[in-house]
């Protein structure tokens, strides 16, 4: 069974709405800025106090008593979690910061947001300090006004803590220009950290381990950097703003920005010009032939087919940023293929209309999909003068780049510093994050119900934001796509340009198209299957990403070494999100093996998390990473020194079930939170 168990994101999210909070004695014109930082101040007093006398009564009651929620990205307890509910927010507060020696909190800004009449906060930006082991951290805290018996009280909704930097290892932008210290040729290459795949998730931590002083080496099968992008279909535009796409210590340049959509060339250029900016080491056109890690030493030991020959790189760490949802082509298993005369592809495949179809014969092509690569080849067919189809299986969700652009949405990365926006949009857990998103995109969306009127009256089947089953994130983390997001594309279907098919499946090919679900056929001479990719869980690559059966017949027989097979089977399940909200698997540590890490997601991902894997990294090499809870410890006895540091060769490969349970004697906590306070990785 894939660990951690996947949820169901529409499911929770409609059992964690955003809370609706009428409070008439409430003006908002009496919340001035002075005002808004006392009511501020008040609550962070009390809070503090709480923790310091370890009153987990006096804790609880700070806390929203329907709906809190706290977010913790490595401050505290050195893993990517989110609680719920007054009791165990509580009691995993009392019991992490005392094991992180966690300072109070600060107040550094606040100020006071109306969202609508129901739903008003103050949004305050915190401090925090740690000493097991030192650290630095940034917080936040959204706070609701709730009436009482004794009159208005603010209480704590939403509390995120974020581990920012280790005090004893700052990042060190400098080191970023040191030469690359990757020789040319030869077999062996040893370094800290060994990173399979070259894109935008392995040169992006690549850098941010660089800054932090821990060497690493990438390889990539492709021939030069870049190439995850320059090998990709000619038309291909990003739909999102740039400024939501820079990258640590290199951003885009200004003439980028703004309303610019970033082409295949653009994105290609930038991981290039990135590689060598900052003189990474990375080993291009290679194939991983085996993989082992040897379990007593915890080390790695990875063998390369390169141009030079043969190359042996040893590592601490292993990291695979080979991509999710892009590798491993999704095409239906339907039959007769061997009876069509045309042209079948998948999108990975497609380069341009000439390339592919034109100068092969094709003169008319049905595509098989409809988001957003199925719109870009479906352009890109009807200008260069083909017959053109489009058949969508079902009704796609469809959302304006303008809503995208909204400066109440990643438009805000237009508008202020690319950190500031990280800390604003990815500090929410996820049931607040995709709730606060909905509401803002339906409301966009009923104020036009007629945008995709002459769309749909075209035969194409389209959702908008304000249906009940729009959710974005559902189709980023739990799908891998299948939604456009319209940056005009949809005229040619609206102004009859092309060819439509709806609510209906191909079922077998024909000798001139395909056989319908509805017994009609479709003729083309080329067909294009925009229908995606199998490989979002990337546990199902990890096999053959590390050599797969040409490595399983070479392994020795060592209970201490394991192969790919061994390895695949241990790691963790990616994406999709996990009972607490949390994307699965993904730049955190596994449970059942150490060293191992999965990098990767989209651009603002790759930026923000490369981060969060590099301190991890780091804190383990430096032996200074806080081990997880043993399950039959009882916690009110631990001392900070039983577990504030990571022994060195700890194994991770007996940890409990996820969220643990264990024992737990705090004095006051109720039978129903008395769950293990945390495992603590």
């Amino acid at each position: 069974m894939a660990y951690p168990p996947a949820a169901d994101l529409r499911q929770k999210l409609a059992e964690h709405p955003l809370p609706t909070v009428a409070v008439t004695a409430l003006d908002p014109a009496s919340l001035t800025p002075e005002e808004t930082a006392k009511i501020a101040n008040n609550v962070l007093t009390v809070f503090n106090k709480a923790i310091s006398t370890r009153d987990i009564t006096a804790l609880r009651n700070c806390l929203f008593a329907e709906q809190a929620l706290w977010k913790d990205s490595l401050a505290l307890t050195y893993h990517l979690r989110t609680f719920s509910t007054p009791a165990v927010i509580a009691a995993h507060l009392l019991e992490t910061t005392k094991l992180r020696g966690a300072h109070g909190f600060g107040l550094e800004f606040v100020h006071f947001l109306p969202v609508s009449p129901t739903l008003q906060f103050i949004d305050c930006s915190l401090s925090l300090k740690t000493t097991s082991p030192a650290a630095t951290c940034t917080g936040r805290m959204l706070l609701l006004p709730v009436e009482g018996s004794g009159g208005l009280e603010w209480k704590i909704w939403v509390l995120s803590t974020r581990l920012e930097s280790l005090d004893a290892h700052p990042e060190d932008e400098t080191l970023l220009h040191t030469p690359s210290t990757l020789a040319d040729g030869g077999d062996d290459v040893k370094t800290d950290v060994f990173i399979i795949g070259g894109g935008n998730g392995a040169v992006t931590l690549a850098s941010r381990l660089k800054a932090l002083g821990v060497e690493s080496v990438m390889a990539d099968r492709n021939a030069n950097s870049g190439d995850n992008w320059a090998l990709r279909y000619d038309s291909l535009k990003f739909h999102v703003p740039t400024a939501m796409c820079d990258m640590p210590y290199l951003p885009y340049g200004e003439d980028l920005k703004g309303s610019h959509l970033l082409t295949r060339d653009e994105l290609a250029n930038q991981v290039r010009q990135y590689v060598k900016e900052f003189n990474l080491n990375m080993i291009t056109s290679s194939q991983i032939q085996s993989t082992q890690y040897d379990q007593a030493t915890r080390r790695w030991t990875v063998k390369l087919k390169t141009p030079s020959g043969l190359r042996t790189v040893r590592s601490k760490h292993l990291v695979q940023a080979t991509g999710f949802a892009s590798q491993k082509p999704r095409l239906p298993d339907i039959a007769g293929k061997e009876i069509y005369k045309g042209i079948s592809l998948h999108s990975k495949e497609y380069k341009n209309p000439k390339v592919s179809l034109q100068n092969k014969g094709a003169k008319s092509v049905l595509i098989i999909g409809s988001a957003n690569t199925a719109i870009d080849i479906l352009n890109d067919c009807q200008t260069a003068g083909l017959d053109t189809t489009i058949l969508a299986r079902s009704p796609t969700y469809v959302l304006p780049v303008g809503y995208v652009m909204d400066p109440r949405s990643f438009g805000l990365f237009n508008q202020l510093d690319t950190e500031t926006c990280d800390r604003a949009l990815m500090s929410f857990p996820t049931w607040v994050e995709c709730n606060m998103a909905h509401g803002l995109l339906a409301m966009l969306a009923s104020q036009e119900p007629d945008r995709y009127k002459r769309v749909a009256k075209a035969g194409f089947p389209v959702i908008d934001s304000a249906h009940p089953d729009a959710c974005l994130m559902h189709n980023l983390v739990e799908r891998g796509g299948g939604h456009y997001v319209d940056i005009g594309g949809l005229e040619v279907i609206a102004e009859g340009k092309v060819g439509v098919i709806s609510s209906v499946e191909p079922v077998a090919y024909t000798e001139t198209g395909l056989r319908l679900s509805d017994g009609r056929t479709a003729e083309a001479d080329s067909i294009i299957w925009c229908t995606g990719f199998s490989d979002l869980n990337a546990r199902d690559t990890v096999f053959e990403v590390l050599g797969g059966e040409n490595a399983a017949d070479g392994e020795e027989q060592d209970s201490n070494l394991l192969g790919p097979r061994e390895i695949a089977n241990k790691v963790d399940a990616t994406f999709g999100v996990d009972e607490e909200g949390e994307i699965r698997g993904l730049w955190k540590r596994q449970r059942g093996i150490d060293n191992f890490w999965f990098m990767g997601g989209q651009t603002q991902h790759h930026r923000y998390h490369s981060k969060t894997v590099a301190l991890q990294i780091k804190a383990e090499l430096e032996e200074t990473i806080p081990v997880f809870l043993n399950s039959n410890v009882q916690i009110s006895g631990i001392q900070n020194q039983d577990i504030a540091m990571r022994p060195k060769h700890h194994s991770l490969a007996s940890k409990t079930p996820y969220p643990p349970k264990v024992p737990c004697s705090l004095k006051g906590t109720p039978v129903h939170a008395r769950c293990a306070m945390l495992q603590l990785f």
